[in-house]
């Protein structure tokens, strides 16, 4: 009998320890936790966090999950889920009717029109040989040149161009200096465009607030380049575009102005180029400019008023219904701080972006990869492969990080990580989150 006892009390002995043991194993969720908890860098700010395995229904993990935080350009990803649901596979540069020797047009805020960056021009050289004289409608466009809750002092700054319906040449003036004298691309008429020279103490080029005129810095060094946002009005873009129309040879009438007139039914679109070549200008090195102009191109495409907060509102009921948590999301490029998410909204977004593109090695191409394009190609050089693919959003005392993490397992997730109000180096934030998705990455 006693040596019965005695295996029963070492079999449950053994049962307790085992338990005790299997307890003692931290999981996923505490690990990443002590990460992100015992690092001093992330004691004084806002830290929103959430992993989730891509296809599942529960985090993996999450911190701050519900709470609000400014996503600064994360928001590009709202923008850029909108136009997967409202555009085609082609943007739309504008709307046309010919009628003898006249081609009317309606633009529809094409982004790529005349943009340095983009080479192919399918929607200018449809102008140029047209043969017609060229009729622009005004009027399309009903909002503001710059968003809701921008920095109106941004305005002389290169990421926060004017939102207009026909963008021309990026709505920038790129200002270089050569053989002894600054040469401005595109080159204005010299009744938009003057110089006031400014003291040697000034470092750049400064715009006037109502007009394009320039105050200029005496001395400039030989490698000097600045590009300076457009203020734009119906005149100059007339004038820039026949000036550019002439400049290829062309004999033409100049490009007239008209008041708004309702589009004809007959009316035919003019497709400039693939949207994956503008999602990924506007992705990887995040570009404001082609963000905002997306939104009023899918409004013109689907035949809506062409202003941004009806068009958010309307993507937002039809496309962003199962999101957790109700949003506030104002403009299309995050340069608002008025716009609000939650790092658990980011998630979903995340989740149905992968299934609307349908095509992983498509998606991750058109997002920022770490190590190697984008504002993530000075990021996460530690691994011969990029294993980050996600959209950067900064403005000042805010930086996060969404997007997709493939493990070193295989295993591939959504994660979304936010931070607020931080008064440190954005370069000791973007370490922290650099690490932290490392050790994700290592692990799991």
């Amino acid at each position: 009998m006693k040596i019965k006892y005695w295996i029963l009390f070492i079999t449950v002995l053994f049962t307790f320890t085992s338990c005790a043991v299997k307890k003692q194993i931290p999981s996923a969720s505490q690990n990443i936790a002590n990460q992100i908890n015992s690092s001093a860098i992330n004691q004084q700010h806002q830290v929103g966090f959430v992993v989730r395995e891509i296809g599942a229904t529960q985090n993996m993990f999450e911190q701050n999950a519900e709470r609000y935080f400014t996503p600064a350009s994360n928001t590009k990803l709202f923008t850029f889920y909108t136009a997967l649901n409202m555009l085609g596979d082609s943007i739309p540069a504008f709307e046309y009717v010919i009628n003898k020797d006249s081609l009317i047009v309606w633009p529809m805020a094409d982004a790529s029109f005349l943009h340095p960056d983009f080479k192919d021009q399918k929607a200018f050289d449809f102008l140029k040989n047209s043969g017609k004289s060229i009729y622009l409608v005004n009027g399309r466009y009903q909002g503001e040149k710059f968003g809701a809750g921008w920095s109106w002092d941004d305005y002389n700054d290169y990421y926060q161009t004017e939102i207009t319906e026909f963008p021309i040449y990026g709505n920038s003036l790129k200002a270089t200096f050569k053989n002894g004298k600054l040469v401005y691309s595109p080159d204005l008429p010299s009744m938009y465009l003057s110089e006031v020279n400014a003291s040697a103490k000034a470092k750049n080029i400064k715009r006037n607030l109502d007009n394009n005129n320039l105050t200029v810095p005496t001395i400039l060094s030989a490698n000097f380049e600045q590009t300076i946002p457009l203020h734009l009005n119906k005149n100059v873009v007339e004038n820039l575009l026949t000036d550019t129309l002439l400049a290829t040879g062309m004999v033409i009438k100049p490009v007239v102005n008209l008041a708004w007139r309702p589009i004809p039914a007959q009316a035919k679109v003019l497709y400039s180029l693939k949207a994956d070549s503008l999602y990924k200008h506007m992705l990887q090195p995040s570009d404001n400019f082609i963000a905002e102009e997306i939104l009023l191109n899918c409004a013109a495409a689907n035949h809506l008023n062409m202003n941004t907060k009806e068009l958010i509102k309307i993507a937002a009921e039809k496309y962003l219904s199962g999101l957790p948590d109700k949003i506030q999301w104002v403009d299309g490029s995050g340069l608002s701080r008025l716009n609000l998410f939650t790092p658990r909204d980011m998630v979903v977004l995340l989740q149905n972006i992968y299934d609307k593109v349908g095509n992983e090695k498509r998606l991750f191409n058109l997002l920022p990869n770490g190590g190697k394009s984008g504002t993530l190609r000075n990021m996460f050089k530690s691994s011969t492969s990029s294993f980050v693919f996600a959209k950067t959003g900064s403005l000042s005392n805010n930086y996060s990080l969404s997007g997709y993490l493939v493990g070193k397992s295989g295993k591939k997730y959504l994660f979304s990580y936010m931070n607020n109000n931080y008064i440190r180096p954005t370069s000791e934030i973007r370490g922290e989150v650099e690490r932290i998705l490392t050790y994700i990455h290592d692990s799991y």
